[in-house]
């Protein structure tokens, strides 16, 4: 059975604010871990990439803050 990839990613996130942005929310993985391990497996079956997209990265989070100045 093939997972639809927002089901996917409804699923294994949570709406969280990231570091120094409080005033975003984001889907975003509260146990890295954990998505990491079912990626593995379910991302390659539903053609997703790697999950990258479920962690605010360092770059992105100052430059977010930078635009929200």
């Amino acid at each position: 059975m093939k997972t639809d990839p927002e089901s996917f990613i409804r699923a294994n996130t949570d709406i969280l604010a990231p570091p120094h942005v409080p005033e975003i929310r984001l889907h975003l993985a509260g146990e890295a871990h954990e998505l990491w391990l079912k990626t593995e497996e379910e991302l390659e079956r539903i053609g997703l990439p790697p999950p990258f997209w479920a962690f605010a990265w360092a770059g992105g989070q100052g430059l977010a803050r930078y635009v929200l100045d």
